[in-house]
């Protein structure tokens, strides 16, 4: 690992927040009454986690408003369980589009999960392989979001944020409060969110495209600069009813609206003299609401019924402008107007219950329905787009499943426990584009196994074995037919497409998909000492059938007069993956008892994949590192209330093959983030955040050769600081 060398203006940044709490330590000589900020550094949580069998880490509620972050994203880059790829996509193992992401146990619907403010959220689990209880999706684990939960206490928190970004500005504000009155069996919760966020982007590339037949060179370079701004206002609630000492209805009503603007300029120029500016107006408003019902009832002392209705509805309208002007052509309007509904529908039966011996039983039955229309308005130079009529203006889907699973956590002795479990999935897909029908199924089943083993019935000491038989399904997108026409080769006048290259290829589905099969082995060693400290050593192996990855190739397509390049989805093949993580936490006062408040945690993580049917080099999984590291410190002031956390990421640069025809390299990235929080009055907290605090540009090269024509592209692209001031208030 090379050294990082700073310059004098980043080294400013770095060592303000280092000696900021070393300052105030030194000038603070006489304690007076404050509200003092407590760091337990998730020790609560981790003695939580210890007793599943299957080694879950939980971020819990105090963790959570303690750690000063914003958003979902934000307190998982801290947590050393998690992998950040370097499109910055959060997961586990390494393997962030493998990591099944689940909000209350139910795969997320509209906005990005990882983007809910934390006003929302009551707690996160996290589990590096799969349970009969979490379903069958998720090779790499399960990161599963759990939404606030009315509490018998009233409360009320307000948090506002600003922040600035490569010279963009946002802001953001939420509200929580928590409502009980004695003596009633009416309790009830509101958490509300609103905020825009300005993010820049700027991207310079050049590109060589060589043809086989004659050996010929045509160059261009180019340059895109642009700003996506979204618009988020979110509401949760939670009413609950005490009906009776066994039974407790919840109603959880919640609504958002989304709305998300981009703006792009792209300019290209040709080494032999044309020109093409393209410039891209995209707006997405999207509008959700949701009703979930549930009712728990408590059967016995010793068993719980849960049932969960919910149906979710969500409606977006994109509106998509494209003006291209050419060299000699002029210039031409794109429009691409796009309405989308879908309706959701969810039926969840959960029983537990406890058996002598030590058994914990779970089981339960789920009930999916989805439902989708889109309608959509294509013109060029304001006349229809024939070019994709064929397909129809409109479309439907229709997507069931039906799944059941059965689950026993067996606590056999002091020393030893064990978890087994089936879960199953019949889903069914039924698409309408126009005048074309695909139908299509799957049924899946899923054993998985567990073995815990403490030693000399320590819980701090433990051995873990998991083995999991576990899916990748489809989603919707990748199975339909309707073709996505690259903006950089549209198609205009009456006339079919024509040529385009390997760099503007178009996109499409592939009905006929069918979902990826994993069989996953996890071995891990834990060793906890002190209250909070532990380290983990862990062994895991993925061996993938029936490989989803998206191929690159010359098609004679039925909306093109001549054959053009099209991406397209398709199962290529099998992979294998095999790991060996390095994870750990430290707490100082757990070493020397009069050592500073401060705990360090990090990971140190390597990988081996390849795909079989793609010889090698480099024929990897993409997303996925040969190695990784990440650490992170946070430190709380004795004298002060002042709290400080830095956190860090680092992964090498390297090659990764995709297919035969593919292969791309990126650059290495190193990422640090800093923010410190203040206890300025009691119940009142300030707070100062540094993201990306030494921004570097990501670098990129797409190799692309075929049998006609071979394309190479280099690519760099600007990432910038975020700072973000804000102020949390206890009312």
């Amino acid at each position: 690992m090379r050294l990082l060398k700073l310059g004098p203006e980043k080294s400013v940044y770095l060592w303000a927040f280092l000696a900021l709490p070393v300052y105030a330590d030194e000038v603070k000589k006489e304690p007076v009454p404050v509200v003092q900020v407590v760091v337990n550094g998730g020790i609560s949580d981790i003695d939580a986690a210890r007793d599943f069998v299957a080694g879950k880490i939980v971020i819990g509620k105090k963790r959570i408003a303690e750690s000063g972050a914003r958003d979902v994203a934000e307190i998982l880059r801290r947590e050393p369980a998690i992998t950040i790829g370097k499109n910055g996509q959060l997961g586990l193992l390494g393997l962030p589009g493998y990591t099944q992401i689940l909000v209350d146990g139910l795969p997320p619907q509209g906005a990005d999960p990882f983007s809910m403010d934390l006003v929302h959220v009551e707690n996160i689990e996290i589990i590096k392989s799969a349970t009969a209880a979490t379903g069958p999706f998720g090779i790499a684990g399960t990161i599963n979001i759990v939404r606030r939960k009315a509490e018998r206490k009233t409360t009320a928190q307000l948090r506002a944020d600003t922040f600035i970004s490569g010279g963009k500005h946002g802001a953001n504000l939420s509200l929580s409060s928590n409502h009980a009155t004695e003596g009633s069996p009416l309790i009830y919760s509101l958490s509300l969110s609103a905020g825009r966020r300005n993010t820049p982007s700027q991207v310079d590339y050049t590109q060589v495209l060589r043809q086989s037949a004659d050996h010929s060179e045509t160059r261009l370079s180019g340059a895109r600069d642009g700003e996506n701004r979204s618009d988020n206002l979110l509401l949760s609630s939670e009413f609950a009813w005490s009906l009776s000492s066994g039974h407790k209805l919840s109603f959880s009503p919640e609504a958002a609206r989304l709305e998300s603007t981009s703006n792009s300029l792209e300019r290209r120029q040709w080494d032999t003299g044309p020109t093409q500016t393209l410039e891209q107006r995209n707006k997405q408003p999207l509008t959700s609401y949701g009703i979930p019902l549930i009712w728990h009832w408590k059967v016995s002392a010793d068993s719980r019924l849960k049932v969960r209705l919910n149906t979710n509805w969500l409606s977006t309208d994109v509106d998509n402008t494209l003006l291209d002007a050419r060299s000699g052509s002029g210039v031409h309007v794109v429009q691409k107007d796009e309405h989308r509904e879908l309706r959701n529908h969810f039926l969840d039966l959960d029983y537990n219950t406890e058996y002598p011996g030590g058994h914990e039983i779970a089981a339960g039955f789920k009930l999916a329905r989805n439902r989708g229309s889109r309608d959509y308005t294509d013109l060029v130079d304001g006349l229809p787009d024939s070019t994709l009529s064929l397909l129809g203006n409109t479309l439907s889907t229709l997507s069931t499943r039906y799944q059941a699973f059965i689950q026993d956590d067996w606590r056999i002795n002091r020393s030893w426990a064990a978890g087994a479990g089936l879960s199953t999935e019949y889903r069914t897909y039924k698409l309408h584009e126009g005048s074309a029908h695909d139908d299509s199924d799957f049924n899946i089943w899923s054993p998985t196994l567990h073995i815990s083993h403490r030693i000399n019935g320590d819980r701090k000491r433990q051995f873990r074995m998991s083995l999991a038989r576990t899916f990748q399904a489809p989603n919707v997108d990748q199975m339909l037919l309707r073709p996505r026409i690259n903006a950089l080769a549209q198609c205009y006048g009456s006339q079919r497409c024509g040529a385009n290259t390997p760099e503007t290829s178009d996109g499409a589905g592939n009905p006929q998909l069918q979902p990826e099969r994993a069989l996953g082995v996890n071995l891990s060693y834990t060793h906890g000492f002190g209250k909070g400290s532990e380290a983990v050593v862990e062994l895991y192996s993925r061996k993938i059938r029936d490989k989803i990855s998206t191929e690159l190739a010359l098609e004679n397509v039925a909306w093109a007069s001549v054959p053009r390049y099209v991406s397209r989805p398709g199962n290529i093949g099998s992979a294998n993956v095999y790991g060996v993580n390095l994870e750990g936490r430290l707490g100082a006062r757990d070493l020397w008892q009069d050592a500073p408040n401060m705990e360090l945690s990090g990971s140190l993580g390597f990988a081996h994949s390849e795909l079989t049917t793609i010889p090698g080099p480099d024929n990897r999984l993409s997303g996925q590192s040969p190695w990784r590291a990440k650490l992170a410190m946070a430190y709380t002031s004795v004298a002060w209330p002042l709290k400080m956390n830095i956190d860090a990421n680092w992964l090498p640069a390297d090659w990764t093959r995709q297919s035969l025809a593919e292969r791309v390299y990126q650059g290495s990235k190193f990422t640090l983030n800093a923010n410190t929080s203040w206890g300025v009055a009691p119940g009142v907290r300030l707070k100062l955040n540094l993201e990306n605090l030494f921004p570097q540009d990501l670098n990129r090269v797409d190799e692309y050769t075929g049998a006609e024509q071979s394309l190479q592209r280099s690519s760099n692209s600007a990432t910038f600081r975020r700072v973000v001031i804000g102020l949390d208030m206890t009312l």
